[in-house]
């Protein structure tokens, strides 16, 4: 019987809070939204990949410790493409625009396990720029590291032309963390007040909380 109570206590408690419970997701569901569109900047990713391969002369074999040396060397040239050399050349190519730091915060570098692939992503709040910055990177590496290393083994497989995507803001995203975080504060502030209230407003009150029979109920008179 108590739990039945219980049941039908919440039950009243949600139909009578229920515009409340509607009204505050729906709140943070539309700040959320003018917050994402129209004061969020929006964020681009590109990416450029590089081949660590040793060039091949006419008529040379196919050499599995090499390709193994150069797998090996692919976590050196992930540092070296992160490095002041590469970043100080990268910004004076790109005319300065950025600085070095500028250029660092926006890169990651990162690459497949076992293999000979290096992937050097930016990002910027600029689409074209993003592309730019990505592609003069490689272009740099592939550059410097021949002198670096003393060796020509890097080769730009893959260039940032027209590939930028937007990474952030994520709407739908936004959109359902704002609604949920509404829900969930009307929530807080319904139980809260039905906490506190210690008000007898019905008969099923004298019953539950008093622990009284209920002799009879007087009608509301307009």
């Amino acid at each position: 019987m108590e739990k039945t109570l219980d049941l039908m206590k919440l039950k009243d408690i949600i139909k009578k809070n229920l515009k409340f419970l509607c009204l505050v997701p729906l709140l943070f569901l539309i700040s959320s939204a003018m917050i994402t569109f129209f004061i969020m900047v929006p964020k681009y990713e590109a990416s450029t990949q590089v081949l660590v391969n040793q060039k091949e002369s006419d008529g040379q074999q196919f050499n599995p410790q090499q390709v193994q040396s150069n797998i090996q060397l692919v976590n050196t040239y992930n540092e070296i493409i992160k490095s002041p050399r590469i970043l100080e050349a990268s910004a004076r190519k790109l005319s300065k625009k950025y600085s070095a730091d500028d250029i660092a915060a926006m890169l990651t570098v990162s690459n497949q396990a076992e293999t000979q692939l290096l992937n050097i992503n930016i990002q910027s709040e600029n689409k074209k720029e993003t592309e730019k910055i990505a592609n003069t990177i490689a272009q740099v590496f592939s550059d410097e590291v021949t002198d670096i290393m003393n060796i020509d083994n890097v080769s730009i497989l893959s260039k940032a032309n027209g590939t930028a995507i937007q990474v952030a803001p994520k709407p739908l995203v936004n959109l359902f963390i704002g609604w949920t975080s509404g829900l969930l504060v009307a929530l807080f502030a319904v139980v809260l007040k039905e906490l506190f209230d210690k008000r007898i407003k019905t008969e099923v009150d004298v019953a539950t909380e008093l622990d009284l029979p209920v002799l009879g109920a007087i009608q509301k008179f307009k």
